[in-house]
């Protein structure tokens, strides 16, 4: 018990609830789940130092301010981002109002896959687009200092990449993003196989990560080493660094059940059934879990809410990395 430290990051699917219908989720055809009580996220390790609230779509929680309340005080150091798809502009106007008095600091990430009619098709409701430039028009004038735009990539979209990267660009809001991926306890199950052209991929992925070195700001850098991962991990190179999922990461879904990852489906316990977080993350049976995840056992993967804190833990390499980019970039 002595030599187990505790997760500093995680991702919180606070509800399934969703007004969404993606192509590369089957969350919105989830009729049944049931949602832990806030109370319950007083249990979270006050070691945590990223917390993503998501969903579903987060904001649809009728307690989500009762929820973050108890977020924060169980994790008060950490920092905080809330994902939404930025389809319901009025509610997340309320709540974020309500939000920002606790935290000021708070993030929100809002998926946009496209523009126009390429991000309602991919997010299957029309007007979804139009409803996410209203989202980024309320948050900001609401006050929030942290706004990004999140894209994942899916067979539709590829041409859409650059085009969001630039949105976000003439926007003054952040940029990330994901590709479509597979897992056993998110995503509804969703069966997804990405498939693209690689000449096409390849010139859209340099495109951002070139715009990403030749920014002034050093987390710009080091989002160009992730989207380079990511690019390596989607060609069929493997993670460029080794997994934290189950050891510096977990997942909690809104039935309490921890995971290493949202795509590792190995069940670590549930929170409403201890008192104390350490009890569940230092028990013998996920000690051991840890050690095989470690090993080999996690499901290959490159995602930024586990690939993060391996690049923090790696700043050499990473730092290299960016040093002979950015050289060859001046050359």
């Amino acid at each position: 018990m002595s030599s187990c430290h505790l997760p500093i990051d995680c991702v919180l699917a606070i509800t399934y609830h969703c007004n969404a219908k993606c192509q590369m989720c089957n969350i919105w055809q989830i009729k049944e789940h049931s949602d832990i009580k806030a109370e319950e996220y007083l249990k979270l390790p006050g070691t945590l130092k990223d917390v993503n609230i998501s969903g579903g779509e987060p904001f649809m929680r009728p307690d989500i301010l009762e929820v973050f309340k108890n977020i924060k005080i169980a994790c008060p150091k950490a920092r905080y981002i809330i994902s939404s798809n930025g389809l319901a502009p009025h509610l997340i106007q309320q709540r974020i109002t309500e939000i920002l008095p606790i935290e000021p600091n708070i993030g929100v990430a809002i998926s946009l896959d496209g523009l126009g009619k390429i991000h309602d098709q991919v997010r299957g409701i029309d007007g979804a687009y139009e409803k996410v430039l209203q989202t980024i028009k309320i948050l900001k004038t609401a006050g929030v200092k942290y706004i990004k735009l999140a894209y994942t990539l899916t067979n539709d979209n590829l041409a859409e990449m650059t085009k969001v990267f630039d949105l976000s660009r003439e926007l003054k809001v952040d940029f990330t993003m994901a590709a479509m991926q597979n897992s056993d306890v998110y995503f509804g199950n969703k069966e997804n196989k990405l498939e693209q052209d690689p000449e096409q991929l390849k010139q859209a992925f340099y495109y951002v990560i070139k715009k990403q070195l030749q920014s002034w700001r050093p987390k710009q850098w080091g989002r160009a080493y992730f989207t380079y991962g990511l690019y390596q991990f989607i060609i069929g190179q493997g993670r460029k660094l080794p997994p934290e999922a189950g050891n510096e990461h977990f997942f909690l879904d809104p039935n309490g059940d921890i995971y290493p990852s949202v795509v590792d489906a190995e069940n670590m316990g549930n929170l409403t059934a201890i008192k104390n977080f350490s009890d569940l993350w230092c028990s013998e049976k996920n000690l051991a879990l840890r050690k095989e995840l470690i090993t080999g056992l996690a499901k290959p993967s490159w995602m930024i809410c586990t690939a993060r804190t391996a690049i923090k833990k790696h700043p050499f390499s990473v730092g290299w990395w960016i040093i002979k980019n950015k050289i060859k970039l001046s050359s």
